[in-house]
């Protein structure tokens, strides 16, 4: 498999400082296959040392499948 496309959306939710430590998580939150191709969706959020949500967003990154063997 082979990554083609990257699209990124987020939203900066509080601000970060140097210091601060981050806990990102990704989720795959939507698979949609095509013909050759496929498209993995990512819901992803970012939290900070006392818990607080700083960032959200979604990335779609669109693969090339495997051959059938």
């Amino acid at each position: 498999m082979s990554s083609s496309f990257d699209r990124r959306q987020h939203r900066i939710l509080k601000p970060v400082h140097p210091g601060d430590t981050l806990y990102p998580m990704l989720e795959i939150a939507a698979l949609t296959p095509q013909r050759s191709t496929g498209v993995v969706t990512l819901g992803v959020t970012v939290h900070n040392q006392k818990g607080e949500l700083v960032l959200t967003g979604e990335q779609k990154i669109l693969l090339r499948k495997r051959p059938s063997s």
